[in-house]
């Protein structure tokens, strides 16, 4: 027993600073009262961001952002059988539904206002994506600005227009992006960042003596930029709420930061990415290149090898690696994991081309293919 009082039904409604306390409402009951505190955690978390046009309140449009909301979206299908499915935005949540949709033999159009799915990534990872997505009978719709949804009697849609047509659906999922739930912080005085999430130290105190904030409604360092971004994922929001969670109990922890790592499947490619991209890297005025190669999973008379795409960015100056993305159907996801380490240590390309790597036929070849990358982009370096 770790002696917490767990309170679900519950929700506070107001911060008072000054008075240390919040006030809570019983939902079951209802009742309103107020709750003093030594320390207080925020953690409210981030909410599906939703398109402001007409019909976008519809019962058949839903987001995806926890379990109930993936349990009413299958409920949906079990109960109405849609035939076609409009899935709006190219991130990682729509790229994922992609195969959920298609397993359920169910007709998939995903309208990007991009020209390639994953638009944050780099352009060899998303053409990869998109060719994927077409083998597995998705329709990727380019340059596609929503308008409105068209309902019929029963008040669900029918039809989804945009600005280059309209196009008749019978679901629809909207995966465009999160906002972080920071309205109660900010009415009770919370410093937020320059992205509109919670402003936080390496402590995870926020700007308001014994107020504490973790996870998806915060800020995150990230170690390469040296800046403060928000990047909603679990495994940040789990450290970060470790860290606020012993500081609230009068530890002394600290989160240093992040170099932004995160992996995900399209069917049957695993997509995986560390650090920078071109473009982020140039904007923090990093002398950047980039190193492009695809190589073999593991030696090429093994059973199932496959080919990896890797890209390097790295500063030509320094030699310091920047970032990676890799793209492929085996041993990805696991690789990023190294070159997220080389981030950590701020290695440059040719420390890496140098390291150590555990070789044998089932999982690599004699060079695997980050040595391959590194070595090539030690030609482009600067001397």
């Amino acid at each position: 027993m770790q002696d917490i009082d767990v309170k679900t039904e519950h929700r506070v409604n107001r911060i008072d600073p000054k008075g240390k306390r919040i006030e809570v409402v019983n939902l079951a009951q209802p009742e309103t009262r107020w709750v003093s505190y030594d320390k207080l955690i925020i953690a409210t978390g981030a909410r599906s961001r939703r398109l402001s046009i007409p019909g976008s309140d519809s019962k058949n449009i839903f987001t995806l952002k926890d379990l109930q909301d993936g349990i009413r979206i299958k409920d949906y299908i079990n109960e109405k059988r849609p035939k076609g499915v409009a899935i709006l935005g190219g991130g990682f949540i729509a790229l994922e539904m992609c195969e959920a949709f298609r397993l359920r033999n169910i007709e998939t159009y995903v309208f990007c206002r991009r020209d390639l799915p994953a638009g944050n990534l780099e352009r060899e990872v998303s053409e990869k994506l998109l060719k994927e997505l077409e083998e597995n009978g998705v329709h990727f719709l380019p340059y596609h600005e929503p308008v409105a949804f068209e309902l019929n009697s029963n008040g669900e849609v029918r039809s989804f227009k945009t600005t280059k047509g309209i196009y008749p659906v019978d679901i629809v999922l909207m995966a465009i992006g999160v906002i972080p739930n920071v309205e109660i912080a900010k009415e009770a005085g919370v410093e937020l960042g320059k992205t509109g999430a919670i402003k936080t130290d390496f402590t995870q105190m926020t700007n308001l003596m014994n107020v504490y904030a973790a996870g998806d409604c915060c800020e995150v360092f990230n170690l390469v930029s040296q800046d403060w971004i928000h990047t909603p994922l679990g495994d940040i929001a789990n450290k970060q709420g470790r860290v606020a969670g012993e500081n609230a109990a009068g530890g002394m922890a600290t989160f240093p930061g992040v170099v932004g790592s995160a992996a995900f499947k399209v069917f049957e490619l695993e997509v995986a990415f560390t650090g920078l991209g071109i473009q982020i890297a140039k904007q923090y005025g990093f002398d950047v290149d980039s190193q492009v190669i695809e190589a073999e999973s593991k030696v090429g008379y093994m059973p199932g090898a496959k080919r990896i795409l890797i890209k390097l960015i790295f500063d030509r100056k320094h030699g310091r690696l920047l970032g990676a993305q890799m793209v492929g159907k085996e041993g990805v996801a696991r690789r990023i994991n190294a070159l997220a380490v080389a981030l950590h240590q701020r290695m440059t390309i040719n420390e890496i081309s140098r390291l150590d790597f555990a070789y044998a036929p089932p999982f690599s070849s004699t060079l695997d293919p980050i040595l391959i990358a590194a070595e090539q982009a030690t030609k482009k370096l600067k001397v």
